[in-house]
């Protein structure tokens, strides 16, 4: 596999981080044993994938993981739970030298575009991390912070009422949040907001444009961030324009996929790198989050989530493509993917994509839908059509049904719902 390095590191604040990491966690002694500290670039971690590595799983294993300052109580620290995709939550625990990074990962944009700013937050206190990477992340700019109640997406009238009790010009949370808000805001509350920070699932450029034009005013954040790292990269997007994403604080590594259909897709290694004399509650090097990066010219154009990629057999369907098709549709407002992954009972994977529509159903949607998929995926459509291993089916229904009898949590917007895990 080919690769490349983003990320403006400093050598030697990688190699303190590395040598802290070998002093303090049985983990990583373990995986450095075969590296010289003194010689590790970040190059050498791209050419090390294969041994130097940790994935969300390992994450567990806390006794062998955690720091020694970690695990004896030397130092204050909080813990963070993540939110299961890989099973059971997550611990993550975080000191203060991490809440001091987090501001520099968001220093970059969050001085310039968050100054004056009053932040209206839809995300979950601890023990999530959303909150915490948002109030440190943001705590560099002069701004106010309202933690908005996170029932309220599900109580109208007094999300109104507090929006234009607080007057809010900034608005942050989950990305499917926000799309739905952006459907459901009366339009003085929508026209006032001048910032959306979104992120934790994947954006697209048609949903993009949805939520851009619902809010005439704004620019878009869309940051890549996660319990582990923190605030790892974001893109500005605009109604002109859409930056690739940019890693301040973090050293990502990309590996070109070994499934030759997908050859601008690339798996993500991200490494924490601390400035020397800090300690982090969670020592990172080539973390395979499982996300995938995007990249066009080597510059990462879209971050595709671990939990919005489903398997075909020999393909792999992303959400983005389906969301970028679905959202064609101006009649089309939601979507969900129930799939049916390969098992003893079920010798075929299936995907059902059920689409919601308003008003008249369009004729024909459904076998437009198929096609535009084939077209963007010839992989899902050589398995589908020809191999005849997998099978896809597309239904469209009133958009009232889209989610009938689905499990829901609230300031969430699922999108996949697995057979045998979620339903």
């Amino acid at each position: 596999m080919t690769g490349m390095v983003l990320g403006n590191i400093d050598t030697n604040d990688l190699r303190y981080t590395a040598e802290k990491a070998l002093e303090t966690t049985e983990f990583w002694k373990e995986k450095f044993m075969e590296t010289n500290i003194d010689e590790l670039t970040p190059n050498s971690l791209l050419s090390a994938t294969d041994k130097v590595f940790i994935t969300p799983h390992d994450l567990y294993d806390i006794d062998k993981l955690w720091p020694t300052y970690i695990k004896n109580l030397e130092i204050f620290h909080g813990v963070m739970r993540t939110s299961g995709t890989t099973g059971d939550p997550k611990r993550v625990a975080f000191t203060h030298d991490d809440k001091k990074r987090y501001r520099r990962q968001a220093r970059s944009w969050a001085l310039e575009y968050l100054e004056g700013s009053i932040m209206a937050s839809f995300t979950a206190p601890l023990p999530s991390s959303s909150g915490i990477l948002a109030i440190e992340g943001f705590s560099d700019a002069n701004i106010r912070y309202h933690q908005i109640p996170i029932q309220y997406l599900r109580m109208r009238d007094a999300l109104i009422k507090e929006l234009r009790g607080i007057k809010a010009t900034g608005i942050f949370g989950l990305t499917a949040a926000i799309y739905n808000l952006s459907l459901t805001l009366p339009e003085d509350i929508r026209n006032d907001i001048q910032l959306i920070i979104m992120g934790g699932e994947t954006l697209t450029k048609e949903l993009a444009k949805v939520v851009l034009d619902n809010f005439p005013n704004a620019v878009i954040f869309d940051v890549f961030g996660n319990t582990e790292d923190g605030l790892t990269g974001y893109r500005l997007i605009t109604k002109k324009k859409v930056t690739p994403f940019t890693f301040s604080d973090s050293l990502i590594v990309l590996k070109q996929t070994k499934d030759e259909g997908y050859k601008e897709y690339h798996e993500i290694y991200i490494t924490k790198v601390m400035k020397e004399g800090e300690l982090t509650g969670l020592p990172l090097f080539n973390y395979k989050i499982g996300d995938l990066a995007k990249v066009v010219d080597d510059r990462v154009v879209n971050i595709i989530r671990v939990k919005d990629v489903i398997s075909l057999s020999g393909a792999k369907l992303h959400i983005d493509q389906v969301m970028d098709i679905v959202h064609r549709y101006p009649s089309l407002i939601d979507f969900v993917i129930i799939y049916h992954p390969l098992s003893p009972e079920n010798p075929k994977p299936k995907a059902t994509i059920r689409v919601g529509y308003i008003g008249e159903k369009p004729v024909g949607v459904e076998d437009e839908i198929r096609e535009l998929i084939y077209e963007a995926n010839n992989p899902v459509r050589y398995e589908v059509e020809e191999a005849k291993s997998s099978e896809l089916i597309i239904e469209a229904v009133p958009a009232e049904e889209v989610r009938k009898n689905l499990p829901q949590k609230p300031g969430k917007t699922k999108r996949i719902f697995i057979v045998g895990r979620d339903i």
